[in-house]
């Protein structure tokens, strides 16, 4: 298995759905397509939970929303105030000590020191935590120490020949990994053989082999021998480790007094977000913790980046702004060319400065959109026709850096597994330096559902084809794969074959979409609104809640030349405004009064002239 594939799919997460359509006829190429109808379905509820909270004096519809999601009774200020000092003494990280030891040696020596980070956002956060500590915190001087990352399309991910060359001619003594190294034992070893110590910090996987055996250190919570929170992400890993540095220079008198890294909870909370880490009060107080502080600091504009972002937002910054306007603009220059703008504009010093990259990562956000909308229309009308249980397309001109996106897009609009393949090295710059193409060999990237395990499918396909696959890996939601272009069809009956097998030769009708069920009509008000918001911040493994429901239209009005839609709806004695954002992509027609609508639907606050009244944001949709 190729290290670097391996690194890919376990560095990717698929991202949280994003409302796609419902029902749509579309026009493409003259023929015309109509994507399935989202399902939706009802959340169990854990009874216990749901009745220890109503025990306690909890209102139903939080007792039902923590029943739908935790599997124990929690206490409310684990639920509504996790803290900092809640967090558990990192120290209890395998190989901390270690790696501490050795990176206040290099500072206390002057050594030269890389910073051999990932490309996506949790990598170009993890370089901001790591630069800011070590050069504005512990006095590092700028020209001692060097971020390198790898390009993704060129380089692919990992510690990779191109990495270990750049840190080489920077004469570094020391390197330390983010959001990556786990699975580089053999780049490792060339670094080593140089005498040139790598201190790995991630939080992916480590391979069935163990962790680097050359490595200096490796702090890793998912470590087979880690006690400690495995869903904090790369970002999160470097804070701990340079908390507990920032530690180990005043307890051995390097320094007098060293400022609080609490500061740079703002880099990790939005690589929180991004990674699609767990948000779950069950699973991990230290993420809620770390997103609770970093969410503060953001919003009070703490460094210029943030002021010129909200400049841009013109609202109220939260976990969703970030997830959809913030990292997918930072991500973008990774995933078209080199990563290092975002990486300037984190740690901008003056506002000027900052705003010189954020126009920059628009540019390239908005030529990552065009690519993407460019290969939905290509691979939303192939997956229409694929009446199997796993969707394996090939794009002739696609976009490596782009595919993970748009796999994922079909598997929200089909509710199958996705494959996007294209020629290796299809999409890279021409700029771009280390240019690799396999001749004949097409990449791939994918995106699984729930229940089917795209990595197991792999593993499956090349234990029945051992000459099938040139190299893969990955984990259960995401992979990567490179095959010969001259076996695509024989990989994709192979593939669907291996997921059939998963699901018992089941095939889906069609995408799911988890709910919360119906809401008391007493609870649609400004008050439950105000109570479930104190449950956040939501994300994977603590969703924000999403009802369901079926109404009567009882008004209809078409917004922006009809492609929004602002309703009113009726469920026996409840009415309830509603907007539906592209409602004309979600329906065949528009809704008349008198129609029955099954809804899937946020409850949010609404607006206007000074005056806030409860509003639907409709998510999905169908006429009964």
């Amino acid at each position: 298995m190729s290290d670097d594939l391996a690194a890919l799919a376990v560095a990717a997460c698929p991202p949280e759905p994003s409302p796609p359509v419902d029902l749509a006829g579309v026009e493409q190429d003259g023929l015309r397509w109509k994507l399935p109808r989202k399902i939706l379905v009802e959340r169990p509820c854990n009874a216990s939970v749901r009745e220890a909270y109503l025990a306690v004096g909890v209102p139903a519809a939080i007792a039902n929303f923590l029943g739908r999601r935790l599997d124990r009774f929690l206490g409310w200020e684990s639920l509504t105030a996790a803290k900092l000092s809640d967090i558990v003494d990192p120290g209890a990280i395998p190989s901390m000590d270690r790696a501490v030891e050795r990176i206040v040696r290099a500072i206390r020596e002057g050594e030269r020191i890389v910073l051999a980070c990932d490309h996506d956002m949790d990598g170009t956060a993890s370089a901001a935590v790591l630069w800011t500590a070590m050069v504005d915190c512990f006095g590092v001087p700028s020209d001692h120490i060097r971020v390198v990352t790898s390009h993704r399309l060129t380089e692919g991910y990992g510690i990779g020949d191109g990495v270990v060359a750049r840190i080489e001619a920077f004469g570094a003594r020391l390197v330390i990994s983010a959001d990556k190294g786990s699975s580089d034992e053999p780049r490792i070893a060339t670094l080593a053989a140089k005498g040139i110590d790598v201190v790995v910090t991630d939080h992916h996987v480590i391979p069935p082999e163990g962790p680097p055996q050359s490595a200096y250190a490796v702090v890793n919570p998912s470590r087979l021998d880690a006690e400690y929170d495995k869903h904090v992400c790369g970002a999160g890993v470097a804070f701990l480790a340079m908390a507990k540095v920032r530690s180990a220079l005043l307890e051995n008198g390097a320094f007098a007094q060293l400022p609080s890294l609490a500061s740079l909870l703002d880099f990790v909370a939005v690589a929180t977000i991004a990674d699609c880490v767990s948000l779950s009060p069950g699973a991990s107080l230290i993420n809620r913790a770390f997103l609770r502080r970093g969410l503060e600091l953001v919003r009070s504009g703490c460094r210029p980046c943030w002021k010129i972002f909200a400049a841009d937002v013109k609202g109220e910054i939260d976990a969703e702004t970030i997830a959809f306007r913030l990292v997918p603009a930072i991500a973008a220059s990774g995933r078209l060319d080199w990563a290092e703008v975002g990486f300037r504009f984190l740690i901008a010093k003056t506002e000027p400065e900052a705003a010189t990259c954020w126009s920059e990562l628009r540019r390239e956000n908005a030529e990552r959109q065009a690519i993407e909308r460019r290969l939905r229309a290509q691979a939303f009308p192939q997956a229409a026709g694929v009446a199997g249980p796993a969707i394996v397309l090939f794009l002739e001109d696609g976009h490596s850096g782009v595919h993970g996106i748009t796999a994922s897009r079909v598997v929200e609009a089909f509710g199958k597994p996705c494959a996007i393949f294209a020629p290796q090295g299809q999409g890279a710059r021409s700029t771009a330096p280390g240019l690799s193409q396999g001749v004949g060999l097409a990449s791939g990237s994918f995106r699984s559902v729930p229940g089917i395990d795209v990595q197991r499918a792999l593993k499956d396909v090349a234990s029945a084809h051992p000459d099938l696959l040139v190299a893969y890996g990955g984990h259960q939601a995401a992979a990567g794969a490179t095959i010969r272009v001259s076996d695509m069809d024989r990989f994709r009956q192979a593939f669907s074959f291996a997921v059939a097998e998963q699901t018992g030769g089941a095939i889906a009708t069609g995408p799911e979409l988890w709910t919360d069920g119906e809401l008391d009509a007493n609870a649609h008000d400004l008050k439950s609104i105000h109570a479930l918001e104190a449950m956040g911040p939501f994300g994977r493994g603590f969703e924000a809640p999403l009802y369901s429901g079926t109404f009567r239209v009882a008004r209809y009005r078409a917004l922006t030349n009809g492609r929004h839609g602002r309703l009113q709806l009726e469920r026996g004695d409840l009415t309830l405004e509603a907007v539906w954002f592209s409602i004309d992509s979600a329906l065949e027609r528009p809704p008349v009064v008198g129609d029955t609508m099954q809804i899937a639907y946020r409850l949010t606050r609404h607006e206007f002239r000074g005056h806030v009244e409860v509003q639907a944001t409709i998510v999905a949709g169908a006429f009964q």
